[in-house]
């Protein structure tokens, strides 16, 4: 849902919580109409006992405004203090999210938008890095060839591809994942130390 359907539906859902309200409200009213009516009769009436006021009527559920969850697939396991622990479970209490999960993405979503100044000037300076850093893998590459030292590492690959037998029992390894560990055959570390 892209923002302006959000708005909507939070002013739909806000607008039908304003009725509940409303409609919960003038319910408790002719109850406590009522109940003032009876009040005064029983005072009146010596030795009568005032009838217990109603209760007050059960709100309708605030709606939860938070962004979809849909998009929110990657789990960060992170440390708060307890100040902003309070106030995110007072924002549950409160009805505006059900879990903590929901206002702390909430939370973060809004503090990247509000904040996006900063992610701007870091991914401009993060190309820069990006952009320097292949430069620099470029002159070592360039400095590998010119001292031999490339073509060395070439042959040495070479050679170990040739060679995939185990050191014991020397069968061939070639059909096996080059990361084993171990010779499937006789158990032999094949790890160099």
């Amino acid at each position: 849902m892209d923002p302006e359907e959000w708005k909507d539906w939070y002013k739909e859902a806000l607008r039908g919580w304003k009725e509940g309200y409303k409609k919960a409200l003038e319910e408790w009213r002719e109850k406590f109409r009522d109940w003032m009516g009876e009040a005064r009769s029983s005072i009146s009436v010596e030795g009568s006992a005032i009838p217990h006021m109603p209760p007050m009527p059960a709100m309708p559920p605030i709606p939860i405004f938070h962004p979809a969850p849909a998009g929110r697939s990657n789990v960060v396991a992170s440390r708060i203090g307890d100040e902003e622990l309070r106030l995110i479970d007072m924002l549950i209490e409160a009805g505006l999210f059900s879990t903590r999960s929901e206002a702390v993405a909430y939370l973060v979503a809004e503090g990247v938008k509000a904040r996006k100044d900063i992610f701007d000037r870091v991914s401009s300076a993060l190309d820069e890095i990006r952009k320097i850093k292949r430069k620099a893998e470029e002159q070592v590459e360039k400095l590998r060839r010119e001292t031999g030292l490339a073509e060395q590492k070439e042959v040495e690959i070479e050679i170990e591809e040739q060679e995939r037998k185990c050191p014991k029992c020397s069968r061939d390894l070639d059909d096996l994942p080059e990361d084993i560990a171990l010779c499937p055959y006789c158990g032999t570390n094949l790890r160099k130390p």
